[in-house]
């Protein structure tokens, strides 16, 4: 699969191989990057050795190249990033940032939203993708 995954804000590619590379901080201060499988609804990810996190934790993801964060303002704990497919139509990919919870959403231009995962039922009226 020939897919691009690119940081919403200096619009760098941050995947390579199978894996979309992101940077981590945990609210003890501990910093690494997470590895997550770059195929939609597949939750394989893998740590840096620094980064110890348990399961249900919540992260701060950022850009692996600019830093800037990936956070979605709001109190759902989720980050977005940019899905460009091989037919170069772009995407936002909305992800949980809580370690271990299975959520994606995938939110094309015209708003349709594509859902992903086993707890995307506490999301009744999703309109934080704006």
């Amino acid at each position: 699969m020939n897919v691009t995954y690119l940081c919403p804000h200096c619009r760098g590619a941050i995947n390579a191989g199978n894996n979309i590379i992101l940077s981590a901080k945990t609210d003890m201060n501990k910093v690494g990057l997470i590895l997550l499988h770059e195929e939609i609804g597949n939750y394989t990810s893998k740590i840096s050795a620094s980064l110890s996190i348990t399961k249900g934790e919540v992260v701060d993801l950022f850009c692996p190249i600019c830093h800037e964060s990936l956070n979605i303002p709001s109190k759902d704990a989720l980050a977005k990033y940019i899905r460009i497919d091989e037919n170069c139509n772009e995407c936002h990919i909305i992800i949980s940032r809580r370690y271990g919870e299975k959520i994606t959403f995938k939110v094309n231009e015209d708003k349709h939203i594509e859902t992903y995962g086993e707890k995307i039922s506490r999301f009744i009226d999703p309109e934080w993708f704006l």
